[in-house]
């Protein structure tokens, strides 16, 4: 670690609270109405005014896509990379928090005050309950998926243990 440095200090003219990188980009949530695509240098590459009642730390960025969950205003949202929204999922959320995509384009989404982990399919019209108090989720906080698996682990409550998980689809 005596051989670790910063090679790159990038300065922003807001609050950064959220980061997400795809393609050799970063996705900046920045405050709570821009998420900001910048490259490597720092260069704007797009911006995107968003409306938030919380700050933008949950988003993840990809395949030219942002999506961000408003934990205050119980939604998820989906914008595509010229700043249009093409959609908005609300149903039954009580403070989305934590999000991560797969390869098949679908978002899963840790809803802390309903202990559930939800998926919601890429289109935003279909979502699915994966994971609930029932089966001993408590105060989920965030999720990650193993690379190109569909197995992956959830954070919970104080963050004092992990939970593994395998998924199936077809």
């Amino acid at each position: 670690m005596e051989n670790e440095t910063v090679t790159k200090v990038i300065t922003l003219d807001k609050e950064c609270y959220g980061l997400s990188f795809s393609n050799n980009s970063l996705a900046v949530g920045l405050s709570n109405d821009e998420i900001r695509i910048i490259d490597l240098e720092g260069n704007t590459l797009k911006s995107i005014p968003v409306e938030s009642e919380s700050y933008l730390y949950h988003l993840v960025y990809c395949n030219d896509r942002v999506f961000y969950s408003d934990y205050v205003g119980n939604a998820v949202y989906c914008y595509d990379g010229s700043g249009k929204q093409i959609w908005q999922y609300k149903q039954d959320l009580v403070t989305p928090i934590g999000l991560w995509t797969n390869n098949f384009g679908y978002i899963y989404v840790v809803d802390q005050g309903s202990n559930r982990i939800i998926v919601i399919s890429k289109d935003g019209q279909q979502s699915k309950v994966l994971i609930s108090k029932e089966d001993g989720l408590n105060y989920p906080r965030c999720i990650c998926f193993k690379h190109n698996e569909s197995s992956g682990f959830i954070c919970h409550y104080k963050c004092d243990y992990l939970a593994k998980f395998n998924l199936s689809y077809g």
